[in-house]
C-alpha cells in the first residue's frame, strides 16, 4: 500500500473516534518508533525478537526441512498394508 493511502486510512480512523484510549496508544506508539533509536525499537520488537527474526533470515532456506523420501520413509510404519 502507498504511503499516502496509508496516511489517508489513519487520518479517516483518527476522525472517526473519540476513544481517548485508542488516540493515547496511536500517539504513544508513534511517537516512540520515530524517536527510535535502535532497529528493533522502530519495529516495535524486542531486542531478542529482532535478533531472531534477522538470524531466521540469514539463515539457508531449507535448514531442519525434511524431504519428501524422508517422510514416506518415516511414515512408513504407519501406512502398512
Amino acid at each position: 500500500m502507498a504511503i499516502q493511502d496509508i496516511k489517508e486510512k489513519l487520518h479517516s480512523l483518527i476522525e472517526q473516534t473519540n476513544n481517548e484510549v485508542l488516540l493515547d496508544d496511536l500517539l504513544s506508539e508513534a511517537s516512540s518508533r520515530i524517536h527510535a533509536t535502535s532497529p528493533h525499537e522502530a519495529e516495535g520488537l524486542s531486542k531478542s525478537d529482532y535478533q531472531e527474526l534477522i538470524s531466521l533470515m540469514n539463515e539457508a532456506p531449507e535448514k531442519d526441512t525434511t524431504s519428501y523420501n524422508e517422510l514416506k520413509s518415516s511414515l512408513r510404519r504407519w501406512f502398512t498394508k
